[in-house]
């Protein structure tokens, strides 16, 4: 299996070493066959870690999305209830504060869900973020160690 940063370098290498467009300066033509195949190793070689990450980051925003509903329907509901008590004028007082406690105990759960939900994605953004940046910093070491001169042969007397 390939290497994912140096799929990245083969891939760099082949459109830097692209010759150049007759009408443009900035466009460059490339082997389009060598560059599918380099993209479709690249794909198979995707960290495994990134496909997990994203597994989890789409797992919590599922999760966050189902508690959001279950709380906006906890806080409908308490609203249809607190519509229904304030009909009944006997109990007007006791019901519109049984149905703002409701609310309220809705809308913390809600907001402590998010928190942690936010709290869970920051985690794996860290994680995927670690993992960028040292991709990054080897595939800059990388191109440094190509753009060293290379040592010539010593010269025949």
């Amino acid at each position: 299996m390939d290497n994912f940063l140096q799929l990245l370098v083969q891939l760099e290498q082949l459109i830097s070493g692209a010759k150049k467009s007759m009408f443009s300066g900035t466009d460059a033509v490339i082997n389009r066959a060598q560059a599918l195949d380099i993209l479709a190793r690249l794909q198979e070689a995707y960290p495994e870690v990134m496909r997990e990450a994203q597994f989890i980051v789409d797992d919590c925003e599922n999760q966050k999305q189902r508690a959001l509903d279950y709380c906006n329907k906890i806080i409908t509901d308490a609203e249809a209830r607190r519509d229904k008590l304030l009909d009944e004028n006997d109990i007007i007082r006791q019901a519109t504060k049984e149905a703002e406690d409701i609310k309220r105990d809705a809308l913390e759960m809600r907001a402590h869900v998010e928190y942690d939900v936010k709290c869970k994605i920051d985690e794996v953004l860290k994680d995927s973020e670690v993992t960028l940046l040292d991709s990054l910093n080897l595939i800059r070491n990388n191109r440094e160690e190509l753009r060293k001169p290379t040592v010539s042969a010593p010269e025949e007397a």
